[in-house]
């Protein structure tokens, strides 16, 4: 699959590993390849996030925010968590359940369009075919429409395709 990644593609996957390793985190999730998306701009998928409202920072809140009201769901405060000790600095991120289907979606989006490359907005657009989990949860949260961002994202391919 990794070979029809274009270069730019490539390099999101290996920043959401580093996102991943610098969260403490020893899986890569949806969420890391979200934000990969929006720290590497020069891409398509930057600027729909970007024009969206959606920049890192904005993005990273979204996400914090879903993670406290999930924790808070269980009854849990997310002030009394502590992860970090839990993933080992020295060993690489896993490949997460998330992250492996956003990618297998990006590839089904692809050849469905007749595209023969994995662009950024590829991942970008199977990011926002999950209906289920984190990422779509911070999206409802700061009132994002997904079907209107995969518009943009659709027009954009449209337009660099």
């Amino acid at each position: 699959m990794f070979n029809r990644f274009v270069k730019e593609a490539r390099e999101i996957a290996t920043q959401a590993q580093v996102i991943a390793r610098r969260q403490a985190s020893p899986t890569v999730e949806a969420e890391h390849l979200l934000l990969a998306l929006a720290e590497r701009p020069g891409n398509s998928a930057h600027t729909v996030l970007a024009d969206a409202g959606l920049g890192h920072e904005e993005l990273r809140e979204a996400l914090d925010d879903e993670n406290e009201r999930s924790l808070a769901a269980v009854g849990v405060s997310a002030a009394a968590c502590d992860l970090s000790s839990v993933a080992d600095p020295a060993k690489r991120p896993r490949w997460a359940t998330s992250a492996n289907l956003a990618l297998e979606r990006s590839l089904t989006v692809a050849v469905a369009r007749g595209d023969r490359r994995i662009e950024p907005g590829h991942i970008l657009l199977g990011l926002l075919q999950a209906t289920i989990g984190t990422v779509p949860r911070a999206l409802e949260g700061v009132d994002i429409d997904p079907a209107d961002l995969e518009r943009r994202v659709e027009a954009s391919l449209d337009q660099t395709g």
